[in-house]
């Protein structure tokens, strides 16, 4: 008797296929899903024998089988897999199923549950190997997909289908699942790279008395003082609430009382943040008034501001 009242499907997988845990790999990045080995054993020497560096790579469909509770409508995406030649890896351990963004997108939209939880550990990357936490930590729960690939003519046929699906039921919050997966499916998954850079965000200028609700990590800010004309550009992987606690002081600026926010996108590297705040700050040097570079800025100082800036 199968215990856990969430399944839509038997325990028991469909023959000849082998059950797949859905991870952050199969929506995000790699995109890709290593074969087990011991299900590439069962395909036997007769298929194995024939793959080699000059047949190790196959142009394939991916005929795939929605939910039961969504349907099960077939659908077809192309994919690739492949037999890596890695030293110290023997064969039965290197063949890897690859697909594109719209195969991930579809399981997205099947198993929003498992997306928004690859995700939640995608963002939190640094933080949760801090807590040494896996990917299955978060959520509890694992929902599964059931993958099949048989060989004819040579070549691999490769069919998916559900093995275990929350139910929408049983979600907790199943609305708030499938809107939050549609909206971050065309955010994470549809973006091209000139619409990442369109979900920086801009804050509007606030009091430093409400510095401590800034929480949103992975930042570049400025720091004013409108009354003396003084400004600061700064960067920080901290939320900026963590970077100057209200009883702490500022190293340079600490006159400071309004603050502005431009959040990045949480994939922005710590060298790329860094050196947007370096760019920031020479273009401030070449209009504010400052200490940093001896040419005349372009901007008079009885209209501009003052760079508090000390290095560069």
């Amino acid at each position: 008797m199968d215990k856990r009242s969430d399944r839509v499907q038997p325990t028991r997988l469909s023959t000849d296929f082998f059950p797949l845990d859905i991870h952050k790999s199969m929506f995000i990045n790699d995109l890709t899903v290593t074969i087990p080995s011991s299900y590439v054993k069962m395909w036997g020497d007769k298929v194995l024998k024939n793959h080699n560096k000059n047949n190790r790579l196959w142009e394939i469909d991916i005929n795939y089988e929605s939910p039961k509770e969504l349907g099960k409508q077939k659908h077809v995406f192309k994919a690739k897999l492949t037999l890596s030649f890695i030293k110290k890896r023997n064969q039965v351990s290197s063949y890897r199923l690859k697909w594109d963004n719209g195969f991930a997108v579809q399981l997205a939209k099947d198993y929003p549950k498992s997306f928004v939880r690859s995700l939640e550990f995608h963002i939190g990357d640094e933080h949760y190997k801090e807590l040494r936490y896996t990917e299955f930590d978060i959520g509890g729960f694992k929902e599964q997909v059931q993958v099949k690939i048989e060989w004819k003519n040579n070549l691999p046929q490769v069919t998916i289908k559900e093995f275990f699906r929350v139910r929408d039921e049983s979600q907790g919050f199943p609305k708030v699942f499938k809107e939050l997966s549609s909206y971050l499916i065309a955010d994470y998954l549809l973006s091209s790279e000139e619409e990442m850079l369109r979900r920086i965000q801009v804050s509007q200028w606030k009091p430093r008395s409400e510095i401590s609700s800034e929480l949103n990590e992975n930042n570049i800010y400025l720091l004013l003082n409108r009354e003396t004309k003084e400004i600061y550009f700064g960067e920080t992987k901290q939320s900026l609430s963590k970077r100057y606690p209200v009883t702490q002081k500022h190293h340079t600026f600490d006159e400071w009382n309004e603050f502005s926010v431009i959040k990045l996108p949480p994939e922005t590297s710590d060298h790329t943040r860094l050196l947007i705040e370096r760019i920031l700050i020479a273009t401030g040097s070449k209009l504010f008034s400052n200490n940093l570079y001896p040419e005349v800025p372009i901007l008079e100082k009885h209209v501009s501001l003052t760079l508090r800036n000390k290095k560069k």
